[in-house]
């Protein structure tokens, strides 16, 4: 019943726009809870979620509580809750919430996490996440989905040159590897990795 009404706040809380920092405590409260065993510091620490949601109006606690959520905590007794996580992400996502817009799109690029594979909308969203948001990993990826052909008719040498270059003046993790190796090389293969999060992970 409390995870429920624990999923039933935070999408409530979902329709808020403002922004505060008061997420990192509440993480640390909920990571030192689960560490020592203490059920009491964790439910301190998603207590301060829920309060920042709610009375802050505060997207990086959503967030974090939609991670929550997708993952469980045994200790508590809350069982992972995908489908709920999911509902939290995409009412983030529809306010261009950039962690949010991130993680969905590697959803549906993969195919995973209880989203069906659309490599369409994932470009779309890492574009909007690079455009909107600066977001130097949404341009690396987005240059390697263009790049490899994973949605026909995206294959634009200019573009591709834009995304990559920002994302090496930014040093992201193997942009400047992908660079020499699959786009200036004349590279033919096109990459097909079983999932793109694992590729960007071994970067």
């Amino acid at each position: 019943m409390m995870k429920k009404s624990f999923l039933i706040a935070l999408l409530l809380a979902a329709q808020f726009v403002i922004a505060s920092p008061l997420s990192d405590g509440a993480l640390r409260l909920i990571q030192i809870g689960s560490e020592i065993g203490s059920r009491d510091i964790v439910m301190r620490g998603q207590s301060l979620l829920l309060k920042g949601a709610f009375d802050l109006y505060d997207l990086d606690a959503l967030y974090e509580s939609s991670k929550q959520v997708r993952y469980g905590n045994p200790l508590m007794g809350y069982p992972a809750h995908e489908s709920g996580a999911n509902e939290i992400l995409i009412k983030l996502v529809r306010q261009s919430y950039d962690p949010a817009l991130y993680d969905y799109a590697l959803y549906l690029l993969d195919g995973n996490n209880g989203f069906i594979k659309n490599e369409f909308l994932a470009l779309n969203l890492f574009e909007e996440s690079f455009e909107v948001h600066g977001n130097a990993n949404s341009a690396f990826i987005a240059a390697a989905i263009r790049n490899e052909s994973l949605v026909p008719g995206t294959k634009k040498t200019q573009r591709i040159g834009e995304l990559l270059a920002f994302a090496v003046l930014n040093n992201v993790k193997g942009a400047k590897n992908y660079q020499a190796q699959r786009v200036n090389s004349g590279h033919w293969e096109t990459l097909n990795p079983n999932s793109w999060k694992d590729w960007l992970d071994n970067q």
